[in-house]
């Protein structure tokens, strides 16, 4: 299965999701320094306490990484069904489950390792700059709590990497490609918006929990029926 998951790496040249996701970075890292900036000049604090802020980078990294989960889903596998180009994969004598398997754990592994890395990035960038340009005053924790923090951002990710996979269910449907971009948005929706000033959902991992599990599902169901689909 290794070896399958090395080749899928090397057949679809994933480079691009690599600097996607510091591109990603930089963007994310540049919204959380602006707005607070732009809101201090006119008074208003942004983030209110060390909690709000983990809760709001981390829905910003969360949210465009399960975005990007639905382009690598896309490009590795509805496009091969749509262009039927998947049919060269499966003249190989290897058993299709195991291909589209191996397809499957690429990208959660590749969503989960990107969103946890990205997370902490953000994390540490954000607080090296807050020291020298001050763009809060709330960012103040322990190190005991910086290590908590980190261990409910791998949480989050793992989750969150396995509701990535429920746009699979969309695209595989009639191999659209905007059906499980869509799908992704949705899911962004879902897991990653605020409802009022004082509650997001982006901080309870049920959210993300439930999906991961309704994808495993989606999964499962996917790889058995993988040898009835017919592809002539």
């Amino acid at each position: 299965m290794f070896h399958l998951i090395k080749l899928e790496s090397k057949k679809n040249k994933l480079g691009w999701f690599i600097k996607g996701a510091i591109l990603a970075n930089i963007i994310i890292l540049g919204f959380l320094c602006i707005i607070p900036a732009i809101e201090n000049s006119e008074g208003i604090q942004t983030f209110k306490t060390t909690t709000e802020f983990f809760t709001i980078s981390g829905a910003f990294v969360r949210g465009i990484f399960i975005v990007f989960a639905a382009v690598l889903i896309s490009k590795m596998i509805i496009d091969e069904f749509k262009n039927r180009t998947i049919l060269v994969t499966f003249s190989y004598p290897i058993n299709r489950k195991k291909i589209l398997s191996a397809k499957l754990i690429l990208i959660f592994c590749m969503t989960f390792i990107t969103m946890a890395i990205s997370n902490i990035v953000v994390i540490v960038c954000f607080i090296g700059l807050n020291q020298i340009f001050h763009f809060t005053s709330v960012i103040s924790f322990t190190t005991i709590d910086f290590f908590a923090e980190i261990l409910k951002v791998i949480m989050f990710s793992l989750a969150s990497a396995g509701a990535a996979l429920v746009p699979l269910y969309f695209g595989m449907r009639k191999y659209s490609t905007p059906a499980t971009i869509i799908s992704s948005i949705l899911i962004v929706s879902v897991t990653c918006q605020s409802v009022g000033p004082n509650f997001s959902l982006a901080s309870i991992i049920y959210i993300p929990l439930a999906l991961a599990l309704i994808a495993l599902g989606i999964v499962v169901s996917t790889i058995r029926k993988i040898d009835c689909i017919d592809l002539d």
